[in-house]
């Protein structure tokens, strides 16, 4: 028996036979052409023919998943006609005078590596993303073609998959009755694979790195999606314990689905306000589905991430607009742009810094940059005319900010009023609480505020000084921890003795462990991923406060 760690990446067990699938890489060093304007020409018919597939792939995955997790595609086709990635491949044929395929691989592994070495682990796995691309315009140029992923496995076999890397593209053609796990040597948690891997419901052990090559083709395997854990060839006693959990899973899972519509509300009659975190407008399909009390936390930088270039105050206004709508009166918690450290965003050029976590960063360089963060401030006051808005403020250190950002809301104001277009000035204003500093002065902040939102992620690593990203010192990033508990507890404190509402909104929200804690403090609003809602307000009908 042979226990094998990797990332948790899809939560569930799967007990079976492993097919271990590799492919041949390709060496395109030296591959020339003596015709680039026809190599450039293949390039761009590959890239419409790749759109057109792209087309499809999506309305097979919105058949599949829903519109909520086809998103995927739908920035995959924004990256595919992203004009710095098409003219850089271009001018690489042009000067270089090679085949399409070179142009296509080395500017691809360009932008795979701005990526790959940002801090941020979902930003991170967008590498994979562009992989998928360069992937499907080798395809269509004729090389590196891949077999389907149901021929990845024998014919009429049922078991666990095991490869080096698993493109969402590919994900996404499963047959999940054919394909029951999914192990893989690269790999995150947060890769739109892994994300297609939950709404498809199959579990995933990812970034295996060097253990992959343990694996034995043909052996069996236990596959643990919670623990991110591979256990090849088990005994008796270790299958037959798994068996058994894999049961229980299935008959929770089903459980689950009868508290969709349900209040969350304890068994001593404490009710929660239970909300969700999402990124873009795709996300709602799920948040509605799962019968969330409102959107807790809208990242707006994603929207600044995909477009690969400033969204326009029309377009910010069009996506603010579209999801105040959707959820029909139910309040909406907009975060205003919060880039920087992990979060780089490329064409609004950023100086490097060596400590970018603790620099220029969120509500920082929106200060420094006043007509990006004012365009956003009249996108969200248009908007406000359209549903129940909240406009929260990140990375707050201090009073002087928060008057400063209202200073230029109010001068947001005088320009579309001076403008003649219409705007509302109906909206709650708060602040994230996650510095140290911001939870010692909530005392001093709350006046200024209508709602604070405690964003657990970054408040745990400023507290414990350790990044959560590297995995040396990742472990003493524990929301439990006692200095971080103690100040989330002043910040609620502070917020309930000031009358003012008070959320949590990091990872702590959706950790069942914590939810106790948080409502015994006075903590009555919890925001958390889409697919958590069902299981947090489970978590809290359990519970007895008094």
């Amino acid at each position: 028996m042979e226990r094998i760690v990797g990332i948790a990446a899809s939560e569930g067990y799967a007990i079976g036979r492993m097919y271990i699938h590799l492919e041949a890489a390709e060496d395109w060093s030296h591959q020339t052409a003596l015709d680039p304007d026809q190599e450039v020409s293949r390039f761009q018919q590959a890239k419409e023919d790749a759109c057109i597939e792209l087309g499809t792939v999506y309305h097979r995955a919105v058949a599949r998943v829903g519109e909520h997790h086809s998103g995927i595609f739908k920035i995959h086709l924004a990256l595919l006609r992203d004009d710095d990635f098409c003219k850089e491949v271009s001018e690489y044929i042009q000067q270089n005078h090679c085949t399409a395929e070179k142009g296509v691989q080395e500017v691809g592994q360009k932008f795979f590596r701005i990526f790959e070495e940002m801090d941020d682990d979902y930003l991170r796995a967008r590498g994979a993303d562009v992989k998928d691309i360069v992937s499907r315009l080798l395809f269509f140029l004729g090389e590196n073609r891949k077999e389907e992923m149901g021929d990845w496995l024998p014919k009429g076999a049922q078991g666990i998959l095991a490869a080096e890397e698993i493109m969402p593209s590919q994900t996404i053609r499963m047959d999940v009755d054919q394909v029951t796990g999914l192990i893989t040597r690269t790999g995150s948690r947060t890769s739109h694979s892994a994300i297609l891997a939950r709404s498809l419901q199959i579990p995933a052990v990812t970034g295996l790195g060097k253990q992959f090559d343990l694996l034995q083709d043909g052996s069996c395997v236990i596959l643990d999606g919670f623990k991110g854990l591979v256990i090849q060839d088990p005994d008796e006693e270790t299958l037959s314990a798994y068996q058994k959990l894999a049961q229980e899973y299935e008959n929770q899972q089903k459980a689950l689905e009868s508290y969709k519509g349900m209040k969350a509300v304890t068994q001593d009659g404490t009710v929660v306000e239970l909300c969700a975190n999402i990124g873009h407008p795709n996300d709602l399909d799920e948040v509605l589905d799962n019968g969330a009390d409102g959107v807790g936390l809208f990242r707006t930088e994603f929207l600044f991430m995909y477009w690969g270039r400033q969204p326009t105050e029309e377009e910010q206004f069009g996506a603010y607009r579209t999801v105040l709508e959707q959820m029909q009166g139910k309040r909406v918690v907009i975060r205003t742009l919060d880039i920087g450290a992990d979060k780089q965003v490329p064409y609004l050029r950023m100086e490097r810094e060596e400590n970018p976590a603790m620099g220029r960063r969120s509500l920082r360089y929106c200060l420094e940059n006043p007509k990006v963060f004012l365009t956003q401030l009249r996108a969200l006051l248009r908007a406000a005319r359209y549903g129940k808005l909240a406009i929260l403020i990140p990375m707050v250190v201090s009073v002087e900010e928060v008057l400063t950002v209202r200073k230029l809301l109010q001068q947001a104001a005088a320009e579309l009023e001076q403008e003649g277009v219409p705007f509302s000035r109906d909206y709650e204003f708060g602040v994230m609480i996650e510095t140290p500093s911001a939870a010692m002065i909530s005392d001093l902040l709350a006046p200024h505020v209508d709602f604070f939102s405690i964003g657990t992620n970054d408040l745990v690593q400023f507290t414990v000084a350790a990044d959560r990203e590297n995995p040396h010192v990742a472990a003493l990033c524990d929301p439990q921890h006692p200095a971080v508990r103690r100040l989330i507890e002043i910040a609620v404190k502070n917020g309930v003795r000031s009358g003012i509402r008070v959320a949590v909104c990091g990872e702590a929200a959706a950790d069942p462990a914590m939810t106790r804690f948080l409502l015994s403090i006075g903590v009555r609003e919890l925001s958390v991923a889409p697919a958590s809602l069902l299981e947090i307000r489970h978590t809290i009908q359990s519970l007895r406060l008094t």
